[in-house]
């Protein structure tokens, strides 16, 4: 496809090209660069505007179209694959999907580092002694149980 301005159909085609690589299809590499630029001109500025407005957090051009893409591949056997395929507006359609994939990861984050600051600064006002960080601390495994701790052989 080329650089001109994609229509809806070449968005359709290019849709029907992801789902082709569940069967083994190859995507060219010209081809995922050719969709990040239409998705750069086509819903990029809509989805920055709309972020800025509703969290006030500018986002990468580049990094938004790059989750256009992995929308797509995402949304590849859906409900909402169907919908991109029989809209009138397939491209307003995809700015709604990236603009709610990117509030969802910013909601997700902000409220991690959020909680952060907020037990640091629990641990740092608190007078007990066990909730500040000793240099010695090791980080907890997949289980649960801290890594250096070797359990008591209870027959000793």
């Amino acid at each position: 496809m080329n650089d001109s301005s994609w229509s809806d159909r070449a968005l359709r085609d290019f849709i029907t090209r992801i789902r082709d690589l569940d069967f083994g299809m190859h995507l060219g590499e010209d081809e995922r660069d050719g969709f990040i630029r239409q998705a750069e001109v086509r819903l990029v500025p809509e989805v920055r505007r709309r972020v800025l407005a509703e969290i006030g957090a500018t986002i990468d051009a580049h990094g938004v179209a790059s989750v256009a893409f992995e929308t797509l591949e995402q949304e590849t056997w859906g409900k909402r694959h169907t919908w991109l395929m029989v809209t009138t507006d397939p491209w307003a359609f995809l700015t709604d999907l990236v603009t709610d994939e990117v509030r969802g990861a910013y909601k997700a984050s902000a409220r991690s580092r959020a909680d952060a600051k907020r037990l640091k600064g629990i641990a740092e006002a608190s007078p007990r002694a066990e909730l500040m960080p000793t240099p010695e601390a090791v980080e907890v495994g997949e289980t649960g149980e801290r890594d250096d701790v070797e359990e008591e052989d209870p027959v000793a």
